[in-house]
Order: C-alpha cells, then structure tokens, then sequence
C-alpha cells in the first residue's frame, strides 16, 4: 500500500507563546524535522509539511518533504489538511499526525497501514482515548480533497468505520499546547 504523511504545523502557537515547529527534543532535533525524518525514513512519499509563512521564510526543509504555506491559519487545522491532500496522489493513503504530537514508532505505523482499507481510518487508542498519527484510507482522502470551505474534520471522519488499534503507552496522546506541557514532555522523554 501507498502511504503519504501530512503534518500540520502552521498554527500560530499562541498557547506555547513561541513557534512549537522549531520545539526541539533533548537532543535538538526540532519537532518538525524529527517528524519528517520519521516519515520519509519509513515509506511514505510525499511527506507534506504545511507551515505558516513567518515559519516558511525563515526555516528551510529537506529536499525529499514537501513544504506547503498555509496563508490562512485563521481557518484552522482542517485547511492545512485540505491544503495537503490536494498533493496526495490519488489513491495513496495519508497518516495524519501534528507537529506538536511528537510522540513517533515505526511498529505502531505497520500496525496501522496493515488494518486499514480504502473506506476507513485508523487511529491509536490507549485506555479508550485516540492518539496519533491518524491514517485515512484512500476514499477518505479523495472525499477531504473534493470538499470546498470550512469543514469540521471530525465531522467527515465519522462518516467512516473507525478501526482503533490498541497502543500500551500513553505517548501517544501527547500534544504540546502549553509550557507546562512542553516541561512534561521534556521530563518523560529522559524516563
């Protein structure tokens, strides 16, 4: 199966008060880069990084990610899926996983290509909560790509069967939103 990655990072991060794109972990890998490192090292073409311009102009990316500029943050985290998709191929999964949900496995990315079909996604659960990344199957991307205007992204989801893959540990519902956040995380990452 042909798997693509988007990853939303074009938010203005106004909760983190800085850009939480360039957060870096312990070893000064940046959220970013670690996550597009992760993708492409892992199969998936194109790995599509949708950003801000402040963020565009001022960070280049690898030569094998795609960047894409979100001029419209104000529309929220659904356009900068629907900017993605429209440089999905057709027929091509697409993992979904934002920026300041860092927490990546390549075991966990098999588990969920290998469950899904065209007709439905797959998500993350540990103890009844989804995590991430989140992978559509391919008739959910052709059906995000045909949308035109706003869109509540739960809202197209639930038109499609849910397959929840049971995960032991509670990273990956880590997202990044707040200092405080970003101090745990920091602390978790050196257990």
């Amino acid at each position: 199966m042909k798997v693509s990655a988007i990853i939303p990072a074009a938010g203005n991060s106004e909760r983190m008060g800085t850009c939480k794109t360039l957060l870096t972990f312990h070893n000064g890998t940046t959220f970013a880069d670690h996550l597009c490192e992760f993708f492409t090292g892992n199969g998936c073409s194109p790995v599509i990084l949708i950003v801000n311009a402040a963020f565009a102009a001022n960070r280049p990316v690898p030569d094998n990610v795609l960047q894409v500029i979100n001029s419209r943050v104000h529309l929220g985290r659904f356009h900068s899926i629907q900017l993605g998709i429209q440089h999905v191929p057709e027929d091509v999964a697409c993992f979904i996983q934002n920026v300041d949900n860092p927490y990546t496995e390549p075991g966990l990315l098999s588990l969920l290509i290998n469950a899904i079909e065209p007709g439905n996604y797959a998500v993350p659960v540990y103890k009844g909560k989804a995590g991430h990344p989140i992978l559509l199957g391919s008739n959910i991307v052709r059906t995000i790509r045909g949308r035109h205007g706003d869109a509540d992204f739960r809202e197209i989801l639930r038109q499609f069967t849910r397959i929840e893959i049971p995960h032991p540990s509670d990273q990956i519902l880590w997202n990044i939103n707040t200092p405080a956040d970003y101090k745990e995380f920091l602390r978790r990452e050196q257990e």
